[in-house]
């Protein structure tokens, strides 16, 4: 079978102001009624009264469903998509950081295809096309508003990640003045998810130089822009710098994909609570140091876009060293990441957690097999 390895299904509104567009944009489109999902802090913003002011300006009826809790699990994705039925709601908007628009690609997802949406987590069971998702970011972190996947949290607290080539969105509306107002934590942790998509999209088994031509300069960016933006909110420039590079390490989550940060990141968020950027970075520099035996080259690349200085007689496992401090340095000095120790966390669990990373998804595409006692012991570097 082909593997294409560049194609953006995606239509992009992108600009200060270009919110205000959305009812324009559901018209064109042929829709009558969307449903918009997002959580409470959002609508208390005053964004969701702009976006239904666009709405009611084009003639359009709406809706509004905001019950998207963090880690969102599927009984509110399951609850949105039978009130978007019952209310004969023909397109989803979804306002948000990434959990929203994951609730609400699922939701629109389940307008096409039966049962709950963890049915979908069966890569071996279709899913049938569905198009009809508007998505509206309003952090710089996930990029969901352009991947090819969703995340959700089954009964038990696990994230879920799914594959869903067949429910991505139909439209992206990228407005940086939707950010201005993201607090400064939210704004880290959600910018070091960015970085973590281009940082990991450089050294996974599937990068090529066509995905590095967009992570690297994804990279660069983000190393400039992100302790800006985290410094100064209505810093326009650097909220526009970070909305771009979100949306290319989302584009690029299809392509060169993530490896074992996202794992730490995934099982971690479900198990103690932490939040997805955190969660990636507090693991990101141990593991890229535990993967640079397996690909020196390009974890030295990494180190280089970052600043870090060779003298080209490094062994692959001082590259990883060195990168790792670079990394460190970035997170904790140049942006200033809310230390992982500040959630709860269970020591007695740290084998269970450890089992469940060495068998998580995206360990695929990871460069060196990493077993339970690999992650065991990143896990209590992380920790330390």
């Amino acid at each position: 079978m082909l593997n294409f390895q560049f194609y953006q299904r995606v239509k992009m509104l992108f600009g200060e102001g270009s919110v205000n567009q959305v009812g324009e944009l559901v018209t064109e489109a042929g829709y009558k009624k969307p449903l918009i999902v997002c959580d409470p802090g959002i609508v208390a913003t005053g964004l969701i009264d702009k976006i239904g002011k666009s709405l009611e300006d084009a003639g359009l009826e709406y809706l509004v469903y905001d019950k998207v809790i963090p880690d969102p699990p599927y009984t509110v994705v399951d609850e949105g998509a039978a009130l978007c039925r019952r209310e004969g709601c023909d397109c989803v908007i979804a306002c948000g950081g990434g959990g929203s628009i994951d609730t609400a690609k699922s939701i629109n997802m389940l307008r096409f295809n039966e049962g709950s949406v963890t049915d979908y987590a069966d890569p071996s069971k279709e899913m049938k096309h569905s198009p009809g998702l508007i998505s509206i970011p309003t952090t710089s972190g996930t990029g969901s508003e352009v991947s090819d996947g969703m995340v959700i949290s089954d009964k038990d607290h696990n994230k879920i990640p799914m594959l869903a080539i067949n429910a991505m969105s139909e439209y992206a509306v990228l407005d940086p003045e939707c950010m201005v107002g993201m607090p400064k934590k939210l704004t880290i942790a959600t910018g070091l998810d960015a970085f973590s998509h281009a940082a990991e999209g450089l050294v996974t088994t599937v990068a090529n130089p066509f995905t590095d031509f967009f992570n690297e300069q994804a990279v660069r960016t983000i190393r400039e822009y992100l302790p800006r933006a985290a410094a100064d909110g209505k810093d326009i420039e650097a909220r526009t710098k970070m909305a771009i590079c979100s949306s290319v390490g989302g584009w690029m989550l299809g392509y060169s994909h993530t490896h074992a940060g996202h794992s730490f990141g995934h099982v971690l968020g479900g198990k103690f609570g932490v939040p997805h950027g955190i969660a990636v970075m507090a693991a990101e520099p141990y593991v890229i140091e535990f993967n640079a035996p397996a690909t020196p080259e390009r974890t030295k690349r990494l180190g280089e876009l970052m600043g870090a200085e060779f003298t080209g007689k490094e062994t692959p496992e001082e590259i990883g060293a060195i990168v790792r401090d670079v990394l460190i340095d970035f997170r904790d000095n140049k942006v200033g990441m809310t230390s992982i120790k500040e959630f709860p966390y269970d020591e007695s669990r740290f084998e269970e957690v450890a089992k469940l990373v060495s068998e998580e998804l995206f360990q695929a595409f990871n460069n060196r097999k990493m077993e339970p006692a690999d992650a065991l012991e990143i896990l209590k570097k992380i920790y330390a």
